[in-house]
């Protein structure tokens, strides 16, 4: 800096000697000359004030707080591993969009701290979850958890929540139960819950194919509660659950469920799953022919694993928790730029929900001024409206659950590479109807001690 101004002013010397050179070549004294010298010692008083206003615009920004831990417990490993996946992108993707900056070490800064995560692989067991929670709190120093992808994991973490006075913020595990009769005042979610599945889709079903419905359910809590959630949801439009069928998650041949199911006469078959054994389901099914003889609903699923899943069902109607496709709203735009940029892929199933979470965190911190405490947070939490990839997303403050958008989409390809630029864009969907955040009147399912906290939200028994 000091450099260039001395050359500056050098030249500036220069030209004005030239110019008193040419505009007055007659005068005998040299005393023009003599008065520029005299002026270096304005100069450098110049130098001094210029000096000084670096320093002032070079000054430290104010010391951040100290580093908050964020425990996120997922399943890393094993059936639904590309789920835990997801859910550790969408998060870290979501940091980032609410980032301040970023630390000397890359690490998002919330609420003036920087956040890092640590994650953890529960395998799915829900006994692994609470130790590696309780491993988190205790040894790293965690002052919030995130997850879990299993939902027993997720009622299983409700306990560590509230023998911690810690956060547990749910996402992707859909059960209602964390948030019903599990439920107490540190446990949120932005998942959305069983509820949301079969509200959406249980209308339109019943609406344009028929009143009567199977169910082909996973037996464990994720499938329970959608069993619960869909014999509300049918009734409520004006249908009957007349064959639940519950399946064991190790099952590799669904013959003898889709017999069941087939035989009773229903119209429509619904079906709750997760993880890879949706393939030999679906399979089935179709050997069996049930896919010709009933309205067979259920969740459009992840992109990687679609056309396996799905290779029957070109028409098909289903609900959809997310697709990058369908929102048209200025969160989701950056989520699936930033997200194609680091990892040459699109977006998936869960990753909004991931997303969703960090967002949902993030405001919570910067009303609380950075008190990660668990009381501190559920006053900022409760009654929260924000703006997610999805859309408008409001948790509720009686129950804590995350009122949310829900997309219906007809399936009309199987392409996942339609513009053969080399990256699977997954164009498989047609919107038919997506809800607004608040149309679906999720039911309240607490119980015990907080069951006075509905209000006046619709009740419902607690399974």
């Amino acid at each position: 800096m000091k450099k260039s101004l001395f050359f500056v002013v050098a030249m500036l010397l220069v030209v004005s000697m030239v110019l008193g050179a040419c505009v007055k070549p007659v005068e005998p004294t040299p005393e023009p000359t003599e008065e520029v010298v005299v002026t270096e010692p304005p100069v450098e008083e110049t130098e001094e004030v210029v000096e000084e206003t670096v320093e002032v615009t070079e000054e430290p920004v104010a010391e951040l707080g100290p580093v908050l831990k964020i425990g996120q417990i997922g399943m890393m490993s094993g059936l639904m591993a590309l789920y835990g996946q997801q859910q550790e992108r969408g998060f870290k993707l979501g940091l980032e969009y609410m980032a301040e900056g970023f630390d000397d070490q890359g690490r998002p800064i919330i609420a003036g701290r920087p956040v890092e995560v640590i994650v953890k692989d529960d395998e799915g067991n829900p006994e692994k979850a609470v130790s590696l929670a309780q491993e988190l709190i205790e040894k790293d120093g965690v002052e919030i958890l995130q997850g879990p992808v299993s939902s027993a994991s997720a009622v299983a973490l409700t306990n560590v929540a509230l023998e911690n006075k810690i956060i547990l913020m749910i996402d992707p595990a859909a059960s209602s139960f964390p948030t019903g009769p599990n439920f107490n005042p540190y446990v949120f979610r932005t998942s959305r819950t069983s509820f949301d599945d079969t509200l959406v889709i249980a209308k339109y079903l019943v609406e344009n194919v028929g009143p009567d419905f199977a169910h082909i359910y996973v037996d464990n809590a994720f499938g329970q509660g959608s069993n619960v959630a869909l014999a509300y949801a049918v009734d409520k439009f004006g249908g009957e659950l007349i064959a639940p069928v519950a399946v064991p998650f190790e099952t590799t041949d669904f013959t003898a469920y889709i017999q069941q199911a087939m035989d009773s006469g229903a119209q429509n078959l619904f079906l709750t799953w997760s993880g890879t054994g949706y393939v030999t389901l679906y399979q089935n099914l179709a050997d069996l022919g049930a896919l010709d003889t009933m309205t067979v609903g259920t969740g459009f699923g992840d992109n990687a694993s679609f056309a396996a899943v799905f290779g029957s069902a070109i028409g098909s109607t289903g609900l959809n928790v997310y697709h990058w496709t369908v929102p048209d709203n200025e969160v989701n735009d950056w989520l699936v730029e930033r997200h194609v940029e680091e990892y040459n892929e699109y977006p998936d199933l869960f990753t909004a929900g991931g997303f969703s979470s960090a967002i949902a965190l993030a405001e919570a911190l910067k009303i609380t001024g950075g008190d990660a405490s668990g009381d501190a947070m559920i006053a900022a939490l409760e009654g929260l409206t924000f703006q997610a990839p999805k859309g408008t997303f409001h948790i509720r403050p009686e129950d804590h659950v995350a009122e949310q958008p829900m997309n219906i989409l007809k399936l009309v390809n199987l392409d996942p590479d339609l513009d053969k630029d080399g990256i699977n864009e997954y164009r498989f969907f047609e919107t038919i109807y997506v809800s607004e955040y608040d149309e679906l009147d999720v039911p309240c399912t607490l119980a015990g001690e907080y069951a006075e906290r509905c209000g006046d939200l619709t009740v419902i028994p607690a399974p």
